[in-house]
């Protein structure tokens, strides 16, 4: 029974979609054997791919939650028994039956293996190339994506690159050394940048080869390998298909979706069927459920640290563009006397918890910038050089003083490459609240324990730098994957 459960926990359920990017549509009565027989059922069937990415397991709740309540920049604004696989994250009190685990787990699999599905067959199609290319490159981007998910979050991870066709096959997916989880990641990613197009004016949301430079690049600048890191985002930068927009608090209107600083949005629309819309308002709320008419009881379950409050310096125009003290309800009357400030770059105004239209950003110009400026520092530390330009371009539009060597105010001057490491920590902290970043960063660059102790009280290891294997997936094949060390029961 326990080999059955493996095998259908990795085999294909497809789903796609019809003829809108997120109309999503059911094709799962469809045989596999004769549904991929024209371009048709290739576009369907990775626009259902895509639409993983709107799970919870992905960019719909949990893995964003990973990388803001493991780390300093928020906190449960409620008690243990609300939500307690929540608070259990925050707190490094980690359950290998946790809820948060599986989902990332089951759904980055999930959406792995609709992808495998195209790429197997997708040679087979009559078709010209530029169609067969483009869908192969988007399948790969996707796969990238889930696999960097996985291996950022548990470690060695099972590398499935193709359909599993049999019980004992599915049996045998062990876990796979993550080095050559990342070759698999890297080689998908090379693939998909030589044959996604530029632009997708009209199909905003899928994947295009400045979305794949830039995930490459975070992919390198993460396995420290800083000079294909620089190469892969200076192509982005000196693509010109991206800029930033001039005010920061643009970024999060609802009407400016897929702007010329989004590389990569995971889209939702609610009006577009069930399951599409957003509900990033409910995740990064104070107490407002009884405002909503959703519970009579509970609070916010991802509200900002007084750290992070504070991490913002002086006149920074991001700060009142991140942060708020009050709303409008639903029933247009203003809400205030929360306690403490609350995120409100997924929050429309008037507030809407469930079934919003915001989109979630995977990737934003800012981030390659940030990222481009890290790499080129961690290469040599060039006083004054590109990478300070980098850096303070992002400065200045949020109304920032410029940072450079030698500068005659010690709050504004970089004169060594350490120096340099924490500005970039500390300018990511504030540009990228609320996105997902914090915790891997610090985990990337090894800063998290050193940072985190201090701050949260406790006892962080480094074993906690990975969340466990859920208990399942080690009972139903305990020969092929082992528990994360640590985790033992």
């Amino acid at each position: 029974m326990k080999r059955i459960k493996l095998f259908f926990a990795l085999i294909l359920v497809i789903t796609g979609c019809s003829d809108s990017f997120l109309d999503l549509a059911p094709i799962s009565n469809s045989s596999v054997q004769t549904f991929y027989t024209n371009e048709g059922d290739f576009t369907n069937a990775i626009y259902g791919a895509y639409s993983t990415l709107r799970s919870n397991g992905a960019y719909s709740d949990y893995y964003q939650l990973v990388g803001e309540l493991r780390s300093d920049n928020t906190e449960m604004g409620s008690t243990a028994s609300d939500r307690f696989y929540f608070f259990n994250l925050q707190e490094f009190n980690d359950q290998v039956t946790n809820v948060i685990n599986e989902n990332i787990w089951n759904k980055s699999y999930q959406g792995i293996l609709r992808v495998n599905e195209i790429l197997d067959r997708i040679d087979k199609l009559t078709a010209s190339e530029a169609f067969k290319g483009r869908i192969t490159g988007e399948a790969k981007f996707l796969r990238a994506i889930f696999y960097f998910n996985l291996v950022r979050v548990f470690g060695d991870v099972p590398l499935v690159t193709s359909v599993l066709k049999t019980i004992e096959e599915a049996y045998e997916a062990g876990r796979t050394e993550k080095s050559e989880v990342y070759t698999q990641i890297i080689n998908d990613l090379l693939d998909a940048e030589n044959k996604l197009p530029l632009q997708v004016k009209g199909e905003e949301g899928r994947a295009t080869k400045g979305a794949a430079s830039a995930l490459l690049g975070k992919v390198y600048l993460t396995i420290r390998d800083f000079n294909n890191a620089k190469i892969k985002l200076t192509d982005v930068i000196n693509s010109n298909q991206y800029q930033l927009l001039t005010n920061y608090a643009d970024l999060w209107k609802i009407a400016n979706k897929n702007h010329k600083e989004s590389i990569f949005d995971v889209q939702f629309k609610k009006s577009a069927g069930t399951g599409t819309g957003s509900n990033f308002c409910e995740r990064y709320t104070p107490y407002l459920y009884p405002y909503l008419n959703y519970y009579s009881t509970g609070g916010g379950f991802n509200i900002p640290t007084v750290d992070l409050i504070a991490a913002y310096e002086p006149n920074d125009l991001r700060k009142d563009a991140s942060l708020r003290e009050s709303y409008v309800d639903k029933s247009g009357n203003t809400v205030t006397g929360l306690q403490g400030r609350f995120c409100i770059k997924f929050f429309d105004n008037p507030v809407q918890s469930q079934g919003s239209d915001d989109n979630w950003p995977v990737l934003r110009y800012a981030d390659v910038l940030l990222m481009c400026a890290e790499a080129l520092n961690e290469i040599a530390f060039e006083p004054n050089g590109p990478a300070f330009n980098y850096l303070n371009m992002i400065r200045i539009r949020a109304g920032l003083p410029q940072k450079t060597a030698g500068n005659s105010n010690p709050a504004l001057a970089i004169n060594s490459q350490q120096e340099f490491r924490l500005a970039i920590e500390q300018e990511r902290r504030v540009e990228l609240a609320f996105e997902g970043h914090r915790w891997f960063d610090l985990v990337r660059t090894g800063r998290a324990i050193e940072v985190l102790n201090p701050k949260k009280k406790t006892n962080l290891q480094d074993y906690h730098l990975l969340l466990p294997i859920p208990q399942t997936q080690v009972d139903i094949n305990p020969r092929g994957i082992k528990q994360n060390p640590g985790y033992g029961v």
